[in-house]
């Protein structure tokens, strides 16, 4: 098989001769340059305008979408803040009221033990001291600090409203006098900082001076919601008589075996949530950010609609540099942390409880047991008696224990149902979420479809209006048509028409000729001839002298002969009168004037070739 001839032309070398056709060609192109009448001239301004504006024009859109957009963002951030701000003035007023009833009930208690005699009071007194002096202090330090502050602010303000009109001209010396302001504003500013770092630092001292006193002590021991657990046998229990030692000894290792099983409780417990343990006390974060994340999550309600979104939102200002997925894990350490701590809360309770239970059990236990064996020295006969009595409150003893275990069962099984509930509450949660965001996309799509109906709508509204139109002008053509059908046959008829009257003019002139020529043969006078008679007057002139003649004038007839149309008659079209008065009102080059000048009818109708169709199609 041959090569096929496209793989064969591909193959070719590529030829870079050219002939001097192609020569002289190239050089009269040149030559000719813009001359030649293959080439056009380019208004590169007109393009540059063209551009400008086009470019113009779409950076005017673009600022317009901007601006939209921008104010879309306002006004759902303002809504936003309204929200927020609603809720810290419930909060604030909910705060407010606390701190004066706290102070309140600080106040009544120092006023009703001040009078007492004793430690308590000589401390109330220099608390009174103490407070008093600190009023002092403020005092100075606002004397020092804060009013040679507003003072300088109001020179400052009178200082510029005297000088505005001399700074904006540009004097020197009132320039040169304000850099100089602004250097002892700069000097104000800077020790204005360094005292709010002083004061800060002060403030961090006597926080932590506080803390580690025993004040601080103090306050993390109420703060400490677990409770301590002394574990082994009570010396309380180790005191109690009983003459039975096997029994005391039974009674003893149940509280050994009441700590053993609650231990490993609070071991599994610790186990189930070794992760929030691990996070340390604050879950990672530093103290008073944990703070500020649990103040802000407790001031928003649960039955709040998009409670969870205006938490994110806040605790986004308060950390603009932590991501949301951070804090979503550490509400969620939060949620985990809290339920430990109950449970544990919980089991140290029943643990406590347990143990004062058993206590009181043993107590009541060895005095039955010493009554026993008081009887049993009195009477022999009721050993077999005691033992059973014995062995009886050994088992009531075991009931009450395996009784007391299935309560704590059933406690941790409630615990965990309402841990099941919260965790099926917040997908709940999370579900309503996903279906609103599902409603807003399905509302969006929704809208889209209905936008593209309406476009569909209009097109076919347009189509139609389009395919009228052509009808119309369809009809127009065809009507046009017919009449200049109609006014070709007319020009034809008046042409015909002029013809045979023009031929009938002439036989009617030859006629009048023969005629004439008759009647001059019959009235032809042969006179003599008298040159004289051309310079004498005629009889008619002769008569109207002598005034034997008068001639009948008309001062009334026109001075000449009118063709067209009177005044009257133009004035007395009503198209004409109503164009007047449109006119007069401005509204003459309007569409609703030329509306009624089309239906506005004539005095006598037109022709039908002269019929105007410029106002049909209105």
């Amino acid at each position: 098989m041959g090569t096929p001839k496209r793989a064969l032309d591909t193959n070719r070398d590529f030829v870079t001769q050219y002939t001097s056709d192609d020569t002289d060609r190239i050089v009269m192109r040149i030559t000719n340059g813009v001359r030649s009448n293959k080439y056009k001239d380019v208004n590169y301004d007109k393009l540059r305008l063209l551009a400008a504006e086009k470019k113009f024009s779409a950076h005017k859109s673009l600022l317009k979408v901007k601006k939209i957009e921008q104010m879309s963002k306002q006004t759902k951030e303002n809504n936003l803040m309204k929200q927020h701000k609603l809720v810290w003035q419930k909060e604030f007023i909910r705060l407010s009221s606390l701190r004066k009833r706290l102070q309140g009930e600080i106040e009544r208690h120092r006023r009703e033990h001040v009078g007492e005699p004793g430690p308590c009071s000589n401390m109330y007194r220099d608390f009174e001291d103490y407070e008093s002096k600190l009023d002092l202090d403020f005092g100075t330090f606002k004397t020092q600090t804060a009013e040679p502050i507003w003072e300088l602010r109001e020179d400052l303000q009178f200082w510029l409203h005297e000088n505005m009109a001399d700074l904006k001209m540009g004097s020197p010396d009132i320039v040169q006098k304000h850099m100089e302001i602004k250097e002892t504003v700069k000097s104000v500013q800077g020790q204005q900082k360094q005292v709010m770092e002083k004061l800060k630092y002060e403030q961090q001292s006597l926080e932590h001076e506080l803390g580690m006193g025993e004040l601080g002590e103090m306050v993390h021991e109420e703060q400490d919601t677990n409770i301590h657990i002394e574990q082994g046998i009570p010396e309380a229990a180790f005191e109690l008589e009983c003459k039975d030692f096997d029994l005391k000894v039974n009674v003893l290792q149940e509280f050994i075996h009441m700590d053993e099983s609650f231990r490993e409780k609070l071991h599994e417990l610790e186990d189930q949530h070794a992760q929030i343990l691990r996070s340390g006390k604050h879950g990672g974060w530093s103290e008073e950010d944990h703070f500020m994340f649990c103040v802000v999550y407790e001031q928003y309600p649960h039955e709040m609609a998009n409670r969870r979104k205006h938490i994110i939102d806040r605790l986004r200002r308060h950390f603009p540099k932590m991501s949301r997925a951070h804090m979503v894990m550490h509400e969620e350490w939060c949620e985990s942390n809290k339920y430990f701590r109950m449970r544990k809360q919980v089991l140290m309770a029943a643990w406590q409880k347990a143990r004062d239970e058993l206590l009181y059990k043993a107590k009541s236990v060895f005095m039955e047991a010493d009554i026993a064996a008081e009887l049993e020295e009195v009477k022999i006969e009721y050993l077999r008696k005691q033992k059973q009595v014995k062995q009886a409150l050994f088992e009531k003893l075991h009931q009450w224990r395996c009784q007391k275990m299935e309560a704590m069962l059933i406690q941790q099984n409630m615990l965990e149902r309402q841990q099941e509930e919260l965790s099926m509450y917040n997908k709940m949660e999370a579900e309503r979420e996903r279906k609103r965001r599902t409603v807003e996309k399905d509302k969006i799509t929704n809208f889209h479809e209905e936008q593209m109906q309406l476009r569909k709508r209009q097109e076919e509204g347009d189509q139609r209006r389009l395919e009228e139109i052509q009808r119309n002008m369809a009809e127009q053509a065809k009507f046009d048509f017919e009449r200049i059908q109609y006014r070709e046959e007319q020009i034809q008829r008046k042409i015909e028409e002029r013809k045979r009257m023009e031929e009938d003019k002439e036989e009617e002139d030859r006629q009048r000729e023969e005629r004439l020529e008759t009647l001059r043969l019959q009235v032809r006078v042969i006179a003599e001839s008298d040159p004289e008679r051309m310079m004498k007057n005629t009889q008619a002139w002769d008569a109207r002298l002598n005034g034997e003649v008068e001639e009948e004038v008309n001062i009334n007839k026109p001075l000449f002969e009118v063709n067209s149309f009177t005044s009257q008659q133009v004035t007395s079209d009503p198209r004409l009168k109503l164009e007047t008065r449109l006119r007069e009102a401005g509204l003459h080059n309007s569409d609703y004037a030329r509306h009624i000048m089309s239906n506005v009818k004539p005095l006598n109708p037109p022709r039908r070739d002269m019929e105007s169709t410029l106002f049909k199609n209105d």
